[in-house]
């Protein structure tokens, strides 16, 4: 078992052979590849961390789906994760600083089944004690940031949308740690409040 931990822009050469002896299907079917964002091994992260409403101060939102729900948050990926109530176009804050690693905003279609899951634009950002957060159903080209930007909680970093594996427009919020099977969401604290006891249905107005 081969582990190397790569830096930003840096490569390295973990396998290699001959083109004229070995095709790349055979070393598919030999070998098994698997990489992440952060460092290796993980270790812990701040579980005291208070994360900001992923919008501005004054919006009024409404819990669409909290933890463990039946329609899609389940599964170590998607199982503590929240969807917030938001219109196309509003403004979504980052929860907490960190580095844009990820932006995927060129995406415009939306559906109801499992088959548009990989068509909801998004932003994914790096934080100091190695964990991930994740902004979901973006407006297409609505990034405000770049991958590679630095930024504070509460800056504007793109516009929601209605793309992807969604019946209503909404913002799709979760935090998450990496695994040797990938990322992981967690059960976070958010304007004070445990994640999890946020329900469908629950009004949330940010001071």
């Amino acid at each position: 078992m081969i582990f190397k931990q790569l830096h930003a822009k840096q490569e390295s050469v973990i396998l290699s052979y001959p083109n004229t002896d070995t095709d790349s299907i055979s070393i598919l079917k030999t070998y098994q590849f698997l990489g992440y964002y952060g460092q290796y091994p993980f270790e812990s992260y701040d579980t005291n961390h208070v994360y900001e409403l992923p919008f501005q101060k004054g919006y009024k939102s409404s819990i669409i789906q909290g933890y463990d729900s039946d329609f899609s948050h389940n599964g170590s990926f998607s199982a503590k994760t929240l969807n917030f109530d938001m219109k196309v176009g509003d403004t979504v804050v980052a929860a907490r600083d960190g580095l844009v690693v990820k932006i995927m905003i060129d995406k415009y279609k939306q559906g109801t089944t499992k088959k548009y899951r990989n068509d909801g634009n998004h932003i994914m950002v790096y934080h100091q004690d190695n964990t991930f957060s994740q902004y979901v159903h973006l407006k297409q080209y609505g990034n405000l940031v770049e991958v590679g930007d630095t930024i504070k909680a509460n800056q504007p970093i793109a516009l929601s949308g209605f793309t992807g594996w969604t019946t209503i427009p909404h913002l799709h919020f979760g935090v998450y740690k990496p695994t040797d099977n990938g990322l992981a969401s967690i059960p976070i604290l958010i304007d004070t409040l445990e994640a999890k006891t946020l329900n469908r249905g629950d009004v949330i107005i940010k001071e």
